[in-house]
């Protein structure tokens, strides 16, 4: 059982979660883990500002994708979506401070990209968090239905 608020595993090679500690992260190389994802800004109250640092000195490979979820925009969504389908055949743990940004945007993906149910993707949602009324006008906005 993780440590990680809000962990979830999509998939043998997607999981996502909330700002994981240094030793989460160490945990995460343990499981198997190739890549870290980060779209936390740094400007976030948990963000930890040498986590490239760290990630690096474990041996895995590191993004940071900052997006602000006051601001989204579709961009925020597609640069999201180029980066996963880049990272094909990689174990991938995507973060952000609170598992909220990273489960709506894989909510997306899933949908979009693997072709989930959008009711089905969405009770997946539901498990790790209650997304607020501007996700589902985001989702809309790429061109799904934004069910609640």
């Amino acid at each position: 059982m993780h440590t990680i608020t809000n962990f979830y595993q999509y998939s043998k090679n997607l999981a996502a979660g909330a700002q994981p500690t240094v030793d989460d992260f160490i945990e995460l190389k343990n499981e198997g883990f190739d890549v870290i994802f980060n779209i936390t800004p740094y400007s976030t109250r948990n963000a930890i500002h040498n986590e490239a640092e760290i990630i690096e000195k474990l041996g895995l490979y590191y993004i940071h994708f900052p997006v602000d979820c006051s601001n989204l925009k579709p961009l925020h969504y597609k640069t999201f979506e180029g980066i996963l389908n880049g990272l094909r055949g990689k174990k991938v743990f995507v973060h952000c401070g609170g598992n909220i940004k990273s489960s709506n945007l894989i909510h997306i993906y899933d949908v979009l990209v693997n072709g989930k149910d959008e009711k089905e993707s969405l009770q997946t949602l539901y498990k790790i968090q209650n997304p607020e009324k501007k996700w589902f006008e985001y989702f809309k906005l790429l061109g799904m239905k934004g069910v609640k």
